[in-house]
């Protein structure tokens, strides 16, 4: 039986991303990106849930952040206007389970807008001030640094710790202050 096994909700879910052209794009949601996600949720002790894979399906090629929002465009894009994507309370849930999970990280920006990333490997954030872009900065990369910091203070740090770094990205060192609005525009 292909779907979650679970439910024919699951099954039925998983059929419709497959029959509306999930399969052709780049992001699509085929049997293969279906199957590990699923791996990944029960790796998390999860169920696989046909919004839980939805979600995932969305992230998964973004490597980056998406605000709920922005789930929630995209699921809708790409299914079609007679089938329903999870609505937005149900995608609120479901990133809140999934990082509760360790599976997604939740990164509040300046703003008070809170994104949402694949907690794949541990990393650190850079915000751009300019465009907002969101670049992984992987952890090993700062570890003596923030040990070096940590040094003489009673303060342990968890797994979980993160910093989150705010500066220029590099298309935005290169433009010209009036610039943002064309490089924000670009974001994926």
């Amino acid at each position: 039986m292909r779907g979650c096994g679970r439910s024919s909700h699951c099954l039925r879910f998983d059929d419709r991303l497959r029959d509306t052209g999930w399969v052709a794009r780049p992001s699509a949601l085929d049997p293969a990106v279906t199957e590990r996600i699923g791996e990944l949720l029960r790796a998390h002790g999860l169920r696989r849930m046909a919004s839980r894979i939805a979600v995932l399906a969305v992230l998964e090629p973004v490597h980056g952040h998406l605000s709920v929002a922005e789930i929630d465009q995209r699921l809708r894009e790409r299914l079609p206007a007679e089938d329903q994507a999870p609505d937005l309370a149900t995608i609120y849930r479901t990133v809140i389970t999934l990082v509760d999970q360790g599976v997604l990280h939740a990164l509040t920006l300046d703003g008070g807008v809170t994104t949402y990333g694949l907690a794949a490997d541990p990393h650190h954030h850079a915000v751009c001030t300019r465009c907002g872009s969101i670049i992984e900065v992987p952890a090993g990369r700062l570890a003596s640094a923030l040990e070096h910091a940590m040094a003489g203070s009673s303060f342990a740090l968890s797994e979980r710790a993160g910093l989150t770094l705010h500066g220029l990205c590099p298309q935005c060192q290169g433009d010209k202050p009036g610039d943002a609005g064309q490089a924000r525009s670009s974001r994926s």
